[in-house]
């Protein structure tokens, strides 16, 4: 009679076929969710592990906050300093001035960075597609190239010039960008292509394969201008070591008043501090989704055997005893659940692939852990949801149920 817990829960197809579409919801929330929320935070913290370097400086003041800073934090003089004191640990020191900008309909951290150091950020020479901003992209040449444009002949002593006149920067081709593939996909912008974005207008002029830093770099000393004001404040610096420098001896060596000295692998633990509280309200969705699943499915056993009351006395007459009973609703709620749990993982990979393929900025990381835990929960629900109606089945009076009319 192993066919029996089949046979029963196909004799009525719509509502196996409700229960089942009810827990693979519940599992395609639980893996889509997590695989989203994950996903998309972490995106960002493997970006920055790719970063060709070791320690990062920034202002002590953002402590925490480090994950979100942007703007102006630390003169640029710092790196030269930290340079020419501590050549025997240090390689090379990379300023870089963060800025949010909005393009493709979402807030991107830009980066703002010299165009000989673009490489540590993305460990690329070149985009894939176009070229590089200008290598001597500063706002100091730009005010020499405007005054050469202006006074052809040789600026007189006393001739005042406006530098900061609308239209300055883009008719003289200053404000170029670099954007990575998935931003250009997001946006369908290509090569060549003009944008607005932070109140000016900026080209294009190459794109990048996705897996840099950040997805729009800037000229840094053009970004300090325009955002900070400046022309010597950067965001943060980035520090290589030379080969064979332990990190916990140059990060100390390198402390100084009013910054923080902090290995690269950090910034994943500062971003699950700064945005873990994120995780348990996801968490706590997907329990309370797969929660109503189990208990749908617990209804529907308990209606089926309180249907086949009549049944089970008439199996009880023929042998059966509880432990035949219990098993056989126990079966009927794995066959519900393992149906249900391979059709949440099929519409998990359905809503990974329209998420990747409509909203290609998101990121849906499923990984087998958290298949194993949509798996488990299946089982783990499939067992508490028919621990009732398994006995209330065990528990049928054969004698009232056949006599009764």
């Amino acid at each position: 009679m192993a066919y029996l817990p089949l046979a029963n829960i196909l004799h009525h197809k719509l509502r196996t076929a409700l229960s089942v579409l009810g827990i693979g919801i519940g599992i395609c929330m639980l893996v889509t969710l997590t695989g989203l929320t994950r996903g998309s935070l972490f995106d960002s913290a493997t970006r920055w592990e790719q970063i060709d370097a070791d320690l990062l400086i920034y202002p002590d003041v953002w402590d925490k906050d480090v994950v979100t800073m942007a703007g102006v934090g630390v003169e640029d003089k710092l790196g030269q300093n930290i340079l020419a004191r501590h050549g025997d640990l240090v390689e090379r020191v990379v300023p870089v001035f963060l800025w949010r900008l909005e393009m493709a309909g979402q807030v991107h951290l830009s980066a703002g960075v010299d165009a000989a150091d673009w490489s540590m950020l993305t460990r690329l020479e070149a985009p894939g597609d176009g070229r590089l901003f200008a290598p001597r992209a500063s706002w100091k040449q730009y005010k020499l190239d405007l005054e050469k444009r202006q006074f052809p002949a040789g600026r007189p002593e006393e001739a005042a010039i406006e530098t900061d006149r609308p239209g300055d920067l883009e008719e003289y081709g200053w404000t170029e960008m670099v954007i990575d593939s998935r931003l250009a996909r997001a946006g369908k912008y290509r090569v060549g292509q003009f944008v607005t974005t932070a109140n000016h207008r900026w080209k294009i002029v190459g794109i990048a394969p996705a897996g840099g830093m950040a997805r729009i770099y800037l000229p840094r000393q053009i970004a300090q201008h325009l955002f900070g004001n400046s022309e010597a404040l950067s965001t943060m610096f980035f520090v290589k070591l030379r080969p064979g420098v332990d990190a916990e001896t140059a990060r100390r060596a390198l402390a100084a008043p009013r910054v923080q000295v902090a290995p690269i692998s950090q910034y994943r633990s500062a971003l699950k501090e700064k945005w873990g509280v994120m995780f348990l309200y996801v968490d706590a969705v997907n329990a309370l989704a797969l929660l109503i699943a189990f208990l749908f499915i617990m209804i529907t056993l308990h209606t089926m055997v309180l249907e086949r009351t009549r049944e089970i006395a008439i199996l009880k007459a023929n042998g059966a005893g509880a432990f035949f009973l219990v098993r056989q609703v126990l079966a009927e709620s794995f066959l519900l659940t393992t149906s249900g749990t391979a059709v949440g993982l099929a519409l998990s990979a359905a809503a990974r692939w329209a998420i990747n393929t409509y909203r290609p900025l998101l990121t849906v990381t499923i990984e087998w852990q958290w298949i194993v835990t949509a798996a488990a929960a299946g089982a783990a629900g499939a067992l508490l949801s028919a621990m009732y109606p398994a006995w209330r089945a065990a528990r049928v009076d054969m004698t009232e149920a056949l006599t009764f009319e």
